[in-house]
């Protein structure tokens, strides 16, 4: 790949874009709340156990195929990558499962990335016929990303386009979204920025009686990470912006004593209306043999609800050529 040699002072005029970029977007957006504003949120759950372990905060450290999801300038550990996630957030209460599938790849320039996240209901009760019927919720996500070197490290950016596609009885909804992303990695550091669903993201259901507008707010996400004792240790911690909603805060820390093993934490706050409500996660990386990893990650109560248990369980498989 042909690269250009940028002057170190970069990393701070885009970090300070991105600052700006989110503040101003986040205000302009705060001037007006319509209706359907909440839809798509069974997406803010996240994909990937290593993720969602270090508190959701990895916007700055995005890799793998998942990275289509966190942060589209996120890199590529290997020619060819395939991944995949499943869990029950609500365990086996109601019939609620979120999966994901995602593969990554090479080509000349640039790093690809194709994915497809599924939040599925079934067996919802229907008080007029007595029977029952499923929701199906999907995104397809598509992503480019290409890099270009500076004195003290590399730039990367990306781009995501996302297909939004919802079912419901006679209903259906489909829209066109966009993520945008930076990277800038450092020997020991990196900053990331994720401009998510840019402008909000806004489509129609048909099919329905009142035909309600769905719109997925504007999401910032800016990120740092830190590795320590020669990258046996990672610190990160990450600010989400969002119109007309307190601000979230995570962290997370990943320790790979040796190779194939690595141990992590984490700790988000999610904003409800009286207060962050906080979600601790734990998990656990393993490698078996080259090639491939399996993650494990253990959530305590992401979705507050009454009466429902919302610990949560979550495995991904990866594989690498």
């Amino acid at each position: 790949m042909s690269k250009r040699i940028l002057p170190c002072t970069y990393r701070f005029l885009v970090v300070l874009a991105a600052l700006s970029i989110s503040w101003t977007g986040t205000i302009l957006l705060a001037q007006e709340v319509p209706p359907g504003w909440s839809a798509a949120a069974q997406f803010r759950f996240g994909v990937g156990a290593r993720a969602l372990a270090l508190g959701s905060a990895y916007t700055a450290l995005a890799e793998g195929p998942t990275a289509v999801y966190w942060n589209p300038a996120g890199l590529l550990l290997a020619p060819l990558e395939v991944e995949g996630m499943y869990t029950e957030p609500f365990g086996r209460a109601i019939g609620y499962r979120l999966q994901f599938v995602g593969v990554g790849g090479q080509i000349p320039h640039l790093d690809w990335r194709i994915g497809w996240l599924n939040a599925h209901v079934g067996g919802i009760p229907n008080t007029e016929t007595g029977g029952f019927f499923d929701y199906d919720s999907s995104v397809f996500l598509g992503a480019l990303a290409t890099e270009q070197e500076m004195q003290t490290g590399v730039i990367r950016i990306g781009l995501t386009a996302k297909v939004y596609r919802d079912q419901l009885l006679e209903g259906r909804a489909q829209g066109l979204g966009w993520d945008f992303g930076v990277i800038l990695r450092f020997a020991d550091q990196s900053i990331g920025y994720c401009s998510q669903d840019v402008g909000s993201t806004r489509f129609r259901w048909r099919g329905t009686g009142q035909e309600p507008l769905v719109v997925i707010p504007w999401v910032h996400r800016l990120g740092v990470a830190a590795h320590w004792l020669d990258h046996m240790l990672v610190t990160i911690g990450e600010v989400i912006l969002e119109p007309n909603v307190t601000p979230t805060f995570r962290t997370g820390i990943e320790w790979t004593p040796i190779n194939e093993l690595a141990l992590r934490g984490g700790l988000r706050l999610e904003p409800l209306p009286e207060g962050h409500h906080p979600v601790w996660s734990l998990g656990v990386g393993i490698v078996p043999w080259e090639g491939l990893a399996i993650d494990y990650c253990f959530l305590r109560s992401p979705l507050p609800a009454a009466g429902i248990s919302t610990d949560t369980h979550v495995v991904s498989v990866g594989f690498g050529f």
